[in-house]
């Protein structure tokens, strides 16, 4: 693994961390995201990586996250694991921030298996986790919070 800092790569990022964080808080407070949101957070995405290279130097890794997380967050909604506004979100990381933006392993597709993989894997375990311990009555469990939490550890992978 090489460590790679460019500005691309922050401001890819730097972007995916704060739309993140904006979702949760709405996935928190109301336990939906609007679509509205969702659309305009990746159209600017997606301005963003478009503007600083990010996705034309990675094209391969952005592909093959998207394609990832479109099956697997679809497979996943389709037996009730996810919520709609997860799986638009987890695209979004995916399209936005493929995979670990600090370095780089040379394999791009592997790259993207194993990062959307991941945050798939640490959010599904860590919502697991916290379903057996909730009490109330609706069940519902916020992931797009978690889903944060699994993309920065992702990340952290780049120091090590």
């Amino acid at each position: 693994m090489v460590l790679i800092i460019t500005m691309s790569t922050i401001a890819s990022f730097v972007f995916t961390t704060s739309l993140l964080i904006m979702y949760a808080v709405l996935d928190i407070r109301t336990r939906k995201v609007p679509n509205q949101a969702l659309l305009i957070g990746g159209i600017t995405g997606l301005a963003v990586v478009l503007r600083f290279s990010h996705i034309v130097d990675y094209a391969l890794l952005h592909l093959t996250a998207a394609l990832v997380a479109v099956i697997l967050g679809y497979t996943l909604f389709r037996i009730g694991a996810f919520g709609g506004a997860d799986v638009k979100v987890l695209f979004t990381i995916a399209l936005i921030s493929p995979g670990i933006e600090f370095a780089s392993w040379g394999n791009p597709i592997l790259e993207g298996i194993i990062a959307v993989g991941l945050q798939l894997v640490i959010t599904l375990l860590v919502g697991y986790l916290i379903a057996q311990r909730k009490t109330d009555e609706t069940g519902i469990i916020p992931l797009i919070p978690i889903l944060l939490g699994a993309y920065l550890v992702v990340q952290l992978i780049a120091l090590f």
